[in-house]
């Protein structure tokens, strides 16, 4: 934008420009004069360049740039309101603009760290003017934009610890704070003032059902916040934004897609790493729903997809062909549907190839990168052991008489131990096709102890540190009737199985509900069916409601004086 041309300098040209923004409450105009990023428009050019020559960098130049400021913009000066009421002084605002031609006048883009300290301390002096009641609201486009940058570059500087050793500071718990975490507490602070603004109508929503005051950037804030939290890796700080949000936000639904979609993905995302699964998917779906299908949002329905899917498929949930079939789900089928196939087949051994530590499996990288490896190998492992268990019932369970008989089906848990056994070990051959000639007992091909030279397992390594040394023999697991006991067990205390142990018979006596249609449905329920009926539908973090209390009459008739 060009200043006003009649002015003698820029300075005073700038200033009359930020005041005229104050008068007339046009925080976006203001946005733009106090600009923060190169490439700079001539008139910002020619303003560094003055305060370069006019006030250089030593004590007296603040003192001269301060009483320039208070001369020409007088909209921070004392004042009356239309009503004539007295509104205070903005003197917050002041020291932001001397702060903001200071920073400009000392930038160098070369030196991140200098660039980081600076813009630190400019970020706190503009949420200081944001703190003004009437016209702090102003500086709230503003304060996002620096925000923003702020985070980016405290993001960039992370990943050079060579710069910042000694900026890294330890907390009363002894926890080391990161650069990142020390921006986010920075930024958090407007966040609380946007949360906690009261010179709002009642609730915070104006009559056109729209966020009102500072409460128009509560998101926008939270979302900066959360970005650089979970850069930084940081998912535990997170929870005060969630709860606060809670407590005091108003709806969610009030604020623009935009904001709605990313602040629910974080969300979603920060229980999906709390393994709060079914949580996670209520949080992630909805986001995923207002994400636009425009071709420009293909990457952000993606990133919100591969989460949902992944919690959805720990919940029991697959995903369909018609998913696989969306343009942000390329290469889904890919990854996921080995897992799932695995998971439908009770096929252990695929199951464990897929989620191996040593990350040989294909799709590994991939699930890894999006930070999901772990959580499919330690919670769909659950539902793997479910199919197996069903496949050996259908296969070797006494079912007499079904649905339309009084007596349990049974199920024999050598059988199961059989079954796991067999895949246990055949996972532990690292050649697939070798592993596939072993066909069970009498049948298999143990050509791979001398042909499958990659086949390294538990069973055979030792650790280098303990070559040579005698009377010490690998680990090497071996599953016991006991341990499948255990897995039963489990299964049972989920939901995933119906009926009950018996250790005497070492047999599992499935349910044969007639209502629910014999020992394959009443024994095996659903687990998605199991896991919802046990979860509710409410996400904290997720404002869907906001009420206002009615004013309550107190009747103070009987009470007696104080002192009485």
């Amino acid at each position: 934008m060009a200043f006003f041309q009649n002015q003698n300098d820029v300075e005073t040209r700038l200033c009359t420009a930020v005041n005229d923004a104050i008068r007339v409450r046009d925080d976006n105009q203001l946005r733009s004069i106090v600009l923060l990023e190169p490439p700079f428009p001539p008139d910002h050019e020619e303003l560094i360049q003055s305060l370069r020559s006019k006030y250089p960098a030593n004590d007296h130049s603040a003192v001269k740039l301060e009483q320039m400021v208070r001369r020409v913009v007088t909209e921070t000066a004392e004042s009356e309101d239309e009503q004539g009421r007295p509104v205070q002084g903005w003197g917050a605002m002041v020291v932001f603009l001397v702060q903001w031609m200071t920073f400009l006048r000392d930038m160098d883009i070369e030196n991140l760290l200098h660039t980081y300290q600076q813009l630190n301390e400019l970020q706190k002096q503009a949420q200081t003017a944001l703190s003004h009641p009437t016209k702090g609201v102003l500086m709230l486009p503003t304060i996002i934009s620096y925000a923003r940058v702020f985070s980016r570059i405290a993001i960039g500087l992370d990943k050079r610890p060579e710069l910042i050793q000694h900026l890294l500071a330890v907390t009363e718990e002894g926890k080391r704070e990161s650069l990142p975490e020390k921006a986010a507490n920075v930024v958090r602070e407007a966040f609380t003032t946007c949360l906690n603004d009261r010179n709002t109508v009642p609730g915070g929503v104006d009559r056109n059902g729209k966020p009102d005051g500072k409460k128009i950037g509560i998101y926008k804030m939270a979302n900066i916040c959360l970005r650089i939290l979970f850069q930084a890796d940081k998912l535990e700080s997170c929870e005060g934004i969630f709860t606060n949000i809670d407590s005091t936000s108003p709806p969610l639904h009030i604020y623009p897609a935009s904001e709605r979609v990313t602040y629910l993905y974080y969300l979603g995302r920060y229980y999906f790493a709390n393994t709060e699964f079914y949580t996670a998917q209520l949080a992630l779906q909805k986001a995923y729903e207002d994400c636009p299908s425009a071709p420009q949002s293909i990457r952000q329905r993606r990133l919100i997809l591969v989460y949902l899917v992944t919690a959805n498929l720990i919940l029991g949930r697959f995903p369909t062909e018609e998913i696989y079939n969306l343009p942000e789900a390329k290469d889904f089928r890919k990854h996921f549907k080995p897992i799932t196939e695995a998971i439908r087949q009770g096929n252990l051994e695929a199951f464990r190839r897929i989620t191996n530590l040593d990350l040989t499996h294909p799709s590994a990288e991939w699930l890894s990168h999006y930070r999901v490896f772990y959580q499919i190998g330690n919670y769909c492992e659950v539902l793997v052991w479910r199919s197996l268990f069903r496949k050996v019932f259908l296969l070797s369970g006494q079912q007499t008489g079904g649905a339309v008989s009084n007596l349990a089906a049974t199920l024999d848990l050598n059988a199961v131990l059989l079954a796991f056994e067999f895949c246990e070990r055949r996972a532990k051959i690292k050649n697939p096709a070798m592993a596939a000639q072993d066909l069970g007992p009498g049948r298999s091909n143990q050509g791979h102890l001398f042909q499958d030279y990659a086949s390294t397992t538990r069973a055979t390594y030792i650790d280098p540190d303990f070559a040579g040394v005698e009377d010490i023999a690998p680990y090497d697991h071996e599953m016991d009737l006991l341990e499948i006991e255990c897995i039963c067990g489990s299964l049972l205390t989920q939901g995933f199985l119906g009926g009950y142990i018996s250790h005497k018979s070492q047999k599992v006596a499935i349910a044969s509900s007639k209502r629910l249609g014999g020992p394959m449905k009443a024994g095996f329920p659903n687990p998605w069916e199991v896991i919802r009926s046990k979860n509710n539908d409410e996400v904290k973090g997720w404002k869907m409601d906001f009420r206002i209390e009615q004013p309550k009459v107190v009747n103070m008739s009987g009470a007696r004086p104080a002192g009485a």
